[in-house]
């Protein structure tokens, strides 16, 4: 056949790669999900992995771009804590939520910010993170504030000695809190006898523990600790001495902490990074999609984690063509929230606040902001 009578056949062909090419789907976006989910802490991974799962299928029914969570287990404490930032960036994740707790934030922000990867934490919050400039952003407030509030409603009630338990598994944000809370509390005329370690073994003496944190005779105990830990050394301690006033930290703030404790956290100041009782349309739309995919509450592992990639992913579709993630999330301005918007310092660092709740008669129950 004549060449001028090929170059039509091959114009059409062309145009028909061309429409056939246009009509595949573009690629998922990858989201990683960075979490402990074999240690006894790992309810936060669980709840926050479920969280994250949920907002991955609320994008993807949405007409458009589509994304796909990619779950990276962060053996805790272990001795290769890069290896799962190593993993979302060789896989190529766009971005990656979690980890849940201090002591992995502190091994795995560095390594990330080496790579170049955004980490989008739930509910990391150890004050050893904050004013640093890298590429980890965390959607709750940092700990700090949080023991100091602990502390000034103690004094306002009217206890002036206090012991501490603080979690040795996860020192960056315990020991941080304790410290804290202690210096306030001092500040504001209490006194802290002393600071006992759950020593982190698999089975610890729950009996010993609060038998330790009794020997000061403490009007009031702060609980530094997983929900799991919060309660079963609550029901010690109040097997020994009724009467005591407990304050949990946010850490333990979930439905565990009422399942297991039972009486024994009745009346207990609960640290909320989350209003539990928010009529926000967003947040209530999202509790009734959660309970109906996951068959329980959402607690606030599940809410900021769900948080967490709704932000990455509205970054990913504002950010300008000369922009990364982390120049776009760290832009002055507020993102979508479930019950507030959520604000960024430059830092990455929320600048949210906590409440404080009460359990009363099995739920928490929320104080005046």
């Amino acid at each position: 056949m004549p060449p001028s009578r090929l170059k039509p056949i091959r114009r059409l062909a062309a145009i028909g790669l061309a429409a056939l090419c246009g009509c595949q789907p573009a690629p998922a976006i990858k989201v990683g999900f960075i979490g402990d989910l074999s240690e006894r802490v790992s309810e936060l991974a669980i709840d926050g992995h479920d969280g994250a799962q949920l907002a991955v299928e609320t994008l993807n029914a949405r007409a458009g771009q589509r994304y796909e969570l990619r779950l990276h287990d962060n053996a805790h404490p272990g001795p290769q804590a890069g290896d799962a930032i190593d993993a979302a960036v060789d896989e190529g994740d766009a971005f990656a939520v979690g980890p849940m707790i201090s002591v992995e934030a502190k091994a795995l922000a560095a390594e990330a910010t080496q790579r170049h990867l955004v980490l989008i934490s739930p509910s990391a919050n150890t004050d050893e993170l904050r004013g640093i400039d890298d590429y980890f952003f965390r959607i709750v407030p940092s700990a700090g504030q949080g023991a100091e509030q602990l502390a000034q409603i103690a004094i306002a009630h009217g206890l002036r000695t206090a012991a501490i338990m603080v979690d040795g598994r996860n020192l960056g944000y315990s020991e941080a809190f304790a410290r804290t809370f202690t210096s306030r509390f001092e500040a504001l005329g209490g006194s802290v006898g002393g600071v006992t370690h759950d020593s982190g073994v698999q089975n610890p003496d729950y009996a010993k523990m609060s038998a330790a944190l009794l020997s000061t005779h403490p009007q009031v105990v702060l609980l530094v600790c997983s929900a799991p830990d919060a309660a079963l050394v609550a029901q010690q301690l109040h097997r020994l001495d009724p009467r005591l006033q407990l304050e949990v930290a946010a850490w333990a703030a979930n439905l565990k902490l009422l399942q297991l404790g039972g009486r024994a956290v009745e009346g207990a100041l609960v640290l909320q990074a989350l209003d539990v009782d928010s009529q926000a349309p967003a947040y209530l739309d999202f509790r009734q999609r959660y309970i109906a995919r996951f068959g329980n509450d959402p607690s606030q592992a599940a809410v900021f984690s769900y948080q967490a990639v709704m932000v990455g992913a509205t970054g990913l579709q504002h950010k300008t063509d000369y922009q990364s993630l982390r120049d776009a999330l760290r832009v002055p301005g507020q993102w979508p929230g479930l019950q507030q918007p959520i604000v960024f310092d430059r830092f990455g660092d929320s600048t949210s606040r906590f409440r404080l709740s009460v359990v009363r008669d099995g739920r928490f129950a929320m104080l005046p902001a």
